[in-house]
């Protein structure tokens, strides 16, 4: 007889070979020989002969249909916290979840290795009202365990009608504690200008539609066409924060990019085989000054086109954390059940038009303060003085972790 931990361990070997079975297929299609059929047919056999195995010997009945939805998740797990199974009874839910995204709660939550965490907080939010940092660990959501959830039910738990109340169990650096928020409507938020040690530091808290206008009217402060800032004596150096800043518009990200850049190409979209979509620029530049990006872990999507283009393009130095490393465009394939895949089918890119699948690298690392969830948020951050210094002159980059 097998245990339930036995039934996990199998189940989890079905995720694999299935994984290794789509490889053989990417694989088989890409070198278009007949000599990979073979071992495609191998794999295929092993699958075969483990489902049967599970239904001879596990000491319960088992429901191939569960099987196959326990191995189908781990492949998409597998293959990226972006991928996702969705049975043919529960696509109608996942198409409305995806509709709302975001917009109830503010709370973008991944699962990597079957644990659930807070990707992303949107400023002003539900979600970052009552306290939800990025990097919080969801324990649980409405009294369900997450370790066991699909990732889109979780988030389309996330994406109810206003006025639901979402109770969590969070978990930050070890120490653990019961939230709740209600879901709302909430005004998307725009950019903010501020300045330190006389330098301008401009974040953006999103990338949409606005973005672009919001960016220009910020570089004409700079040039003395806006409100003024007294303190403000570095209109030509500027620092760009792109911290915990997710999702977003790629196309909105390359018109902001050449308000800083200026005409040529930016970056494209592609897929496996051929360039989908190209993103050019004849336009002369906002800002031409030095120019510090601020990332880290939290950076995703739009943000990651954004800092591409600039540190490409124009040499900008980034400095704070790696990035998250995906900005695609996913498509909902059917099967022929029914159910369907999402899964990345294209990325865009910065001009060197390398796939942003992994994380940006900045040119030097520096962590911020960590606090628990007795703490107060510190008030200094090490990230940005650390770039004040650097886009002043007063330092140099040091290509090396930074304590």
């Amino acid at each position: 007889m097998l245990s339930r931990g036995r039934l996990a361990f199998i189940l989890s070997s079905l995720a694999v070979l299935l994984l290794v079975v789509g490889g053989s297929l990417w694989a088989a299609t890409s070198r278009a020989q007949d000599d990979g059929r073979d071992s495609l047919y191998k794999y295929l056999s092993v699958f075969t002969e483990v489902l049967k195995l599970i239904d001879r010997a596990y000491v319960d009945e088992t429901d191939p249909d569960v099987l196959m939805g326990g191995a189908l998740e781990g492949v998409t797990d597998a293959l990226g916290p972006f991928s996702t199974y969705v049975p043919a009874s529960r696509v109608d839910d996942f198409v409305a979840s995806r509709e709302v995204g975001t917009r109830h709660s503010g709370l973008l939550v991944l699962k990597e290795r079957g644990v659930a965490y807070a990707m992303s907080v949107v400023p002003g939010s539900p979600a970052a009202e009552a306290g939800i940092e990025r990097g919080d660990l969801i324990a649980t959501i409405q009294g369900r365990r997450t370790r066991p959830m699909p990732v889109w039910e979780i988030q389309a738990l996330l994406a109810g009608p206003p006025g639901t109340r979402i109770e969590l169990h969070r978990i930050r650096m070890g120490e653990q504690a019961d939230v709740a928020f209600t879901l709302a409507e909430f005004p998307p938020p725009g950019t903010l200008l501020e300045v330190r040690r006389g330098v301008p530091v401009l974040r953006l808290r999103a990338i949409g539609d606005a973005t672009p206008g919001d960016v220009e009217t910020s570089l004409e402060t700079l040039r003395g066409e806006g409100p003024s800032f007294p303190d403000l004596s570095h209109p030509d150096k500027l620092v760009l924060d792109l911290r915990d800043l997710a999702q977003g518009d790629p196309a909105a990200a390359y018109r902001v990019a050449e308000l800083f850049a200026g005409g040529g190409e930016l970056g494209v979209l592609r897929d496996r085989d051929e360039v989908l979509e190209t993103f050019t620029s004849d336009a002369e530049p906002s800002f031409s000054g030095s120019l510090v990006v601020l990332i880290n872990r939290g950076t995703q999507g739009a943000a990651e086109v954004l800092a591409s283009v600039l540190h490409q393009r124009l040499g900008a130095q980034l400095i704070g954390e790696p990035t998250f490393g995906h900005c695609g465009r996913p498509s909902l394939v059917p099967l022929s059940n029914g159910d369907r895949l999402e899964v990345t089918t294209a990325f865009f890119t910065g001009p060197d038009r390398e796939p942003i699948d992994d994380g940006l690298e900045p040119d030097e690392i520096v962590r911020p303060r960590t606090f628990t969830l007795d703490e107060e948020a510190p008030d200094d951050d090490p990230v940005l003085e650390r770039a004040l210094e650097v886009v002043l002159g007063e330092v140099g980059v040091e290509r090396k972790k930074a304590a």
